[in-house]
């Protein structure tokens, strides 16, 4: 019995995806709180219907006590207790019930005590996958990520600093001091334009175009770093999940490691739901599907046939002359594995063995349902 209330109380505790089911109260409870906390801040709206606000907000704080409740029972029963407590999911769960207590017994006005509900927008990051791989890039990018960051400080220093020289005796109040020049550097390195300082001198300006474009040259360094370390992480998500999923086809645990890597760099990942076509008689074939997981019902005569997980199918139309034979659709929630055509030719090229397995399994395949229309044929005669 413990070990079961762990397993319900994990499900329950579990981030799902972002909006995954799971989480799919806790995002409209945070929706609901977050428009209260906003509408409370409105004179009118708060002299109005201000005890429902609170109200509504309470009871958003409620549902947040209870989640941590459940997600700290979870990892009790797990013996995770102390893998919890450190993590960044116990803080935002302490900041999302203590901080607004804590102001109204301080004294704060509860408008501005509500103000740190705000904090439950950091709910989205514990129901959200994307976040934990957006940190892992920045972890695995943290030294170029401090490389550009330095350069950014060079060329803010550099730039506040000359710019004083520049424009300290015509603006002493805009560029008299470090400090008020360092602000000109901050809004111009950022891009967003000069803001209320403007140098005058021609010799200002042309430092002013120089800071601009470092500082469109060093965004676009961080974003670049950001955008490959994201689409490397996600690479390499995706080809542990596809292995994983490979490993289960019995067609593929034949092969040398080195053919199952150049496999999985081939295949692509699809979920498909129950009673979705797949394939329709007729249509030009340019891929093949492999099932890792669920179920498909191909729509042949006399009798349709369900094939199963490391079942595969449209291979006949990449053998033959392109065209679908069968209708193929779902009969339930299945994980397919596509080989699009060039890969196929590049498979069989490189894996004869393969190729001969392939073919024999087309040919397997027509010589059965040939069988089966003639003796369908013959019993209805």
């Amino acid at each position: 019995m413990r070990k079961d209330a762990g397993i319900v109380l994990a499900h329950l505790a579990a981030p799902v995806g972002f909006l995954g089911a799971s989480s799919l109260p806790t995002h409209l409870v945070l929706g609901f709180g977050l428009a209260a906390m906003t509408a409370l801040t409105v004179a009118d709206l708060r002299a109005s219907i201000g005890i429902w606000l609170t109200l509504c907000l309470w009871c958003c704080l409620a549902w947040f006590v209870i989640e941590g409740a459940v997600r700290l029972s979870a990892a009790f029963v797990a013996g995770r207790v102390r893998r919890y407590l450190l993590s960044p999911a116990c803080w935002v769960d302490v900041l999302s019930v203590f901080l607004v207590p804590i102001a109204l017994i301080c004294g704060l006005a509860p408008p501005t005590a509500w103000l740190f509900a705000s904090l439950w927008v950091l709910k989205l990051a514990q129901h959200s996958s994307g976040f934990a791989q957006l940190g892992r890039v920045f972890v695995l990018e943290a030294k170029p990520l401090a490389s550009v960051l330095v350069l950014f400080l060079i060329a803010l220093f550099l730039a506040s600093a000359a710019m004083h020289v520049i424009e300290r005796d015509g603006q002493p109040a805009a560029f008299g001091s470090l400090p008020a020049a360092l602000w000109w550097a901050v809004v111009t390195l950022t891009t967003t334009g000069y803001g209320d300082e403007v140098p005058r001198t021609h010799l200002g300006h042309l430092l002013g175009a120089l800071v601009m474009i470092c500082g469109i040259a060093t965004f676009g360094l961080w974003t670049g770093i950001l955008a490959t370390g994201f689409a490397a992480e996600s690479r390499r998500r995706h080809f542990i999940q596809t292995w994983d999923l490979v490993s289960k086809v019995p067609f593929f645990q034949t092969l040398d490691p080195a053919a199952f890597t150049e496999i999985t760099h081939m295949l692509r990942r699809v979920e498909v739901p129950p009673r979705t076509a797949i394939v329709r008689r007729g249509r030009i074939g340019d891929c093949m599907y492999f099932i890792a997981e669920g179920e498909v019902e191909v729509d042949v005569s006399p009798m349709p046939v369900r094939l199963g997980p490391g079942a595969f199918f449209g291979e006949l139309a990449l053998l033959g002359d392109l065209i679908r034979t069968a209708n193929v659709s779902t009969t339930e929630s299945s994980t397919l594995l596509i080989l699009d055509l060039a890969d196929f030719r590049t498979l069989m090229a490189h894996h004869p063995e393969l190729a001969r397995a392939i073919d024999a399994e087309g040919k397997r395949r027509l010589s059965e349902n040939q069988r089966r229309r003639e003796l369908y044929a013959h019993g209805g005669v």
